[in-house]
């Protein structure tokens, strides 16, 4: 990747995660002005909760028994709720009193009657001797009386005996300072709800604004993005894994319950909108932002990616169930090519038996087991040692026949590894092959550029040197004109030298362009050997053509079969021995056709018979004889092209050639018309 591509992929990265900081400074920037305009009176809703209720009656039994403060040290230092706790002595004709409120001595009760008219709340309960109370509220009956009792009773372990004399007033002041007491505190915790629905109605709509930014984004843009790439490709356990640091940071590291120390407590940071509001809000909003902007991303990549690859395969549990079921599959598979008729096989299939049945053993003997598995342990050792050196063998003459030693020879036992020895052995023997017709091909390829160098140079040479004759200008006319004709002949036999070279080049490359068509075929040989009646009878050769006078068809191309046959007669006129017969037979079956061509040579035929369709191979290795040697080389080329075959012997001096080509099926129609293809041909 070049570094125009890493700064595109960098720039796409900063700007997805700038447009999420920026919806994330949104969020939470926003929440403190709208809780703000919403909300407020906060505390006449809490006093008129039974939560207050509870708060007072906690609070009674703590000034009552300021003694026992396991639980109700919370209300030490408060100010925001005055009150006054008074207790009648009988017998020493005093009262006692507990109070935060400043009273003067002789003026008590018009000291709280002050107290109670520059409140917003205000709470005066009197017990007589026997405990039984009168209430006075500043909201009449919307003060639950009974609930009060009721809570005293419930935290009394003496009834309400234990209040007997008591005179109790509590009041909450009109304006309520900012100390943070346990008061202030309650109705903070009792308003909570509401702000948190505010807060997750904003993380709602974020959510939605965030979600239609990320399906709106095409996806062909995201998978550009490096942390969106890098999230697609993670497992999908390490996802989920992923969110639980985001909902702890969300609901996890703040500690709660009251502490008048302590600002960072929930209550405070969602109710106050604090500085750690922010400090702590806006990182794990962004986080969970940018998990859901990447989850979804995620969703549209296991869209485009099929279930299977983005999400099955893309986790630890479906890479190992795929990994299982590929396993599974590959055993069944080994296990149902098993062909105990195959000695390998056989031998694999007893050692399992073994095996099994020897740790079968092992397992039943008890104490005896010991022994067993050591003396089995000493016997699988010395075994595979022995295997090791019969792989050692292998692999050495594995090494031998890639430096080219084809000497080697394989005959110890190999047992189980017999199968592998066998095909080294082929292995050889084939290379020896190989090697063979590599060795054959060069010769023939040397052999190729010698005639070829030869029968070009042979008339080329005769051209120039009677060109240099007609220089000399004492040359009579009659000379002259013998050495046109010469010239003449000489580059015609040129030209046809170069025509058949370029025509066996198509032939044996396959890139002639065939034109197949229904045509009888014993007709065309008919038609071939009467172009060519004017040279057989210049020969002494006596041709005997024994061909049925039905009709063959077969599916070929005119123009190209007319060239074999014309090919093959011209190699036996060629080659022939003098007043010798030359036999043509055509014998057909239910598929095929085949002509066979007998002459007895002129020349000694010591060469293979496969040779003689080679390129510039002839008859006569002297190469006095007209001829390009590319004859029967061309007419194997277009033979095979159509389906066809060509097969010679050599029995002596007696040289057969069979053709055959595949008959069509049935009659076809338009007979006449192939007849006339065939004389255009």
């Amino acid at each position: 990747m070049d570094t125009n591509s890493n700064n595109r992929l960098t720039a796409t990265t900063w700007g997805t995660l700038l447009i999420i900081l920026i919806l994330t400074v949104i969020s939470v920037g926003i929440y403190a002005p709208i809780k703000d305009y919403a909300f407020k009176d906060d505390t006449q809703q809490y006093l008129e909760s039974d939560n207050f209720v509870l708060t007072l009656t906690d609070l009674t039994r703590y000034l009552n028994q300021p003694e026992d403060q396991s639980y109700y040290h919370r209300f030490e230092n408060l100010k925001n709720i005055k009150y006054y706790i008074g207790h009648v002595d009988a017998d020493e004709n005093k009262t006692k009193v507990i109070s935060n409120i400043s009273l003067i001595s002789d003026d008590t009760n018009s000291k709280l009657r002050q107290e109670i008219n520059n409140s917003q709340f205000y709470l005066q309960v009197k017990f007589d001797e026997k405990g039984n109370s009168t209430i006075e509220s500043s909201q009449g009956n919307g003060f639950n009386k009974d609930f009060f009792i009721n809570r005293l009773l419930s935290r009394s372990e003496n009834g309400l005996e234990e209040y007997a004399n008591l005179e109790i007033a509590y009041t909450i002041p009109k304006n309520i300072g900012q100390y943070d007491d346990i008061f202030t505190y309650e109705v903070k915790s009792y308003n909570l709800v509401q702000y948190m629905i505010l807060i997750l109605t904003i993380g709602a709509i974020s959510i939605l604004l965030l979600t239609v930014i990320a399906f709106a984004i095409p996806y062909s843009s995201q998978k550009r993005v490096s942390i969106i790439r890098v999230f697609n490709k993670m497992f999908l356990e390490l996802k989920l894994l992923a969110w639980f640091p985001g909902l702890f940071l969300t609901f996890g590291i703040l500690p709660t319950g009251y502490n008048p120390n302590r600002a960072t407590d929930y209550v405070h940071i969602i109710y106050d909108a604090n500085q750690y509001f922010y400090l702590i809000g806006i990182p794990v909003t962004f986080a969970l932002s940018l998990l859901i902007y990447l989850s979804i991303c995620y969703i549209k990549y296991v869209y485009n990616e099929g279930i299977k690859e983005g999400l099955i395969k893309n986790s630890f549990i479906g890479k190992a169930f795929f990994y299982a079921v590929d396993n599974i599959k590959k055993l069944s598979e080994q296990v149902i090519e098993i062909d105990m008729a195959k000695e390998y096989h056989k031998k694999f299939m007893m050692l399992l038996g073994i095996n099994l049945l020897t740790l079968w053993i092992i397992a039943s003997a008890g104490a005896l087991g010991l022994i067993l598995a050591i003396v089995y342990t000493i016997f699988l050792f010395k075994y595979f040692i022995k295997m090791l050196d019969k792989v050692r063998t292998l692999n050495f003459a594995t090494k031998q026949l890639a430096q080219g030693n084809f000497d080697i020879v394989l005959e110890e036992d190999f047992g189980i590894l017999n199968p592998i020895s066998k095909n080294l052995s082929n292995i050889k023997d084939g290379f020896k092959v190989a090697v063979d017709k590599e060795v054959k091909s060069q010769n023939l390829k040397n052999e190729l550029i010698s005639n070829v160098s030869h029968d070009l140079k042979t008339p080329l040479t005769s051209i120039i040197t009677y060109v240099d004759l007609l220089k000399n200008e004492d040359t009579t006319n009659e000379t002259q004109r013998e050495y046109i004709d010469v010239l003449d002949k000489k580059s015609h036999r040129l030209k046809v030298l170069i025509e058949d070279l370029f025509e066996a080049s198509k032939a044996s490359s396959g890139n002639v362009e065939l034109y197949l068509e229904e045509l009888d075929i014993v007709a065309l040989l008919r038609q071939t050997l009467g172009e060519l009646e004017e040279t057989i009878n210049n020969s002494s050769l006596d041709i005997k053509v024994n061909a049925p006078e039905t009709k063959i068809i077969c599916k070929l191309d005119g123009k190209r079969t007319y060239r074999v046959f014309e090919n093959i007669m011209s190699n036996i006129l060629k080659y022939s021995m003098p007043n010798s017969r030359v036999y043509i037979d055509v014998l057909e079956n239910e598929k095929e056709v085949s002509f066979i061509f007998k002459n007895i040579s002129a020349y000694e035929m010591n060469f293979d018979a496969s040779e003689i369709t080679e390129r510039f191979t002839r008859g006569d290795e002297s190469r006095t004889t007209e001829g390009s040697g590319l004859g029967l080389a061309i007419a194997k080329s277009l033979v095979e092209l159509q389906n066809g075959s060509i097969t010679i012997t050599i029995d002596g001096d007696l040289f057969k050639l069979i053709l055959s080509f595949n008959k069509s099926p049935g009659k076809p129609e338009g007979i006449d018309e192939a007849d006339n293809s065939i004389a255009e041909a």
